[in-house]
């Protein structure tokens, strides 16, 4: 967190943030109001108005006379209005950053005073994918509420496609995704990854495939298989893996736990990451078997993200520090 000063100049109060080496004027013979920032950010990054008034869930005519207001108090125009949308003017988009930043410089104001109570409160928007979500989100939620009981945690289940396009959107504050390394992450995003893994089969022990670790990839290829849904990446990890643009797909189900039992009856082979099943009740029973797959040189990352111009929230780190700790204590 940048440790930003302020000076007096006439009528106004300028902050400085010495991180992006940008001058803020929070008063300048004008009445700014933050709701006027927060409401032009969120027009810009959903070009709607009626989008962005749904979001912020007040009036569409409240948000358009703030915007109407906040152009006259600047003397430009941060819009333009078509049938086709709103998109930024020029000027619309050298403002936008100063605005995001005026924003988190608020926040970061309001934690600093809520750090004085001893106590963090607020929201924490987290979105994960299944095989985190299974694997250690239940001991990084009790640890965190132990520490900090007045935070509510909203958690959602999800591919890491939708989270990725929830981060970029600022719908979440932090995703734990999968990733490739060898691909570029998004210019607007930062990834940080926590593990490295790869996918293994896994066949059920009333499965008619004879045994063999690690198992073929022509036998894989030729059995009936499961995936998540179009949300993920497993698919396209899966063709990679086996390399193949065909895959005998019997099901998609967004229920880890339903496609665990229909492996576990012999219906179709499944794939998961090999960190998910190394506590997995399934595979400690014997009812699913996992499998290397033979030839298999593709590992992938997995960890946490967040949009780069967000505010990174003490909440979100909080959240981050304790996530880490866990992975490394199961991890061990």
């Amino acid at each position: 967190m940048c440790e930003f000063t302020y000076r007096f100049e006439r009528s106004k109060i300028v902050f400085y943030n010495p991180c992006i080496e940008i001058d803020y004027i929070i008063f300048e013979g004008c009445f700014m109001r933050l709701e006027q920032l927060v409401y032009f950010v969120e027009i810009s990054r959903l070009k709607s108005f009626s989008l962005a008034a749904q979001h912020l869930q007040i009036s569409q005519p409240s948000v358009s006379q703030a915007i109407t207001n906040l152009e006259d108090e600047l003397g430009v125009k941060l819009f333009k209005r078509s049938r086709s949308g709103v998109t930024l003017t020029s000027t619309g988009e050298k403002l936008l950053k100063k605005a995001q930043s005026a924003i988190n410089i608020v926040n970061e104001i309001r934690e600093e005073a809520q750090a004085e109570t001893l106590s963090l409160r607020g929201k924490l928007h987290v979105a994960a994918i299944p095989s985190m979500c299974n694997t250690y989100l239940s001991y990084v939620l009790s640890a965190y509420k132990k520490a900090h009981p007045f935070v509510r945690v909203e958690v959602r289940e999800d591919g890491s496609k939708q989270i990725v396009e929830d981060i970029l959107g600022n719908q979440v504050d932090i995703g734990l995704i999968s990733h490739v390394p060898e691909e570029p992450v998004p210019e607007k995003m930062i990834f940080h990854p926590l593990l490295t893994s790869t996918y293994v089969t896994c066949i059920g022990k009333k499965s008619t495939i004879p045994v063999a670790n690690p198992i073929s990839k022509d036998v894989i290829a030729n059995e009936a298989m499961i995936m998540f849904g179009p949300n993920h990446r497993q698919e396209e990890y899966i063709k990679k893996i086996l390399n193949t643009e065909q895959l005998n797909i019997l099901l998609y189900l967004g229920n880890s736990e339903a496609a665990k039992r229909t492996i576990a009856e012999g219906v179709a082979i499944g794939f998961y990451p090999d960190f998910s099943l190394k506590n997995d009740p399934y595979v400690s029973s014997g009812d699913i078997i996992p499998l290397e797959i033979e030839d298999n040189t593709l590992t992938f990352w997995f960890g946490w993200a967040r949009a780069k111009h967000q505010h990174f929230s003490k909440q979100a780190q909080e959240f981050v520090k304790i996530l880490r700790q866990v992975i490394q204590e199961k991890s061990a």
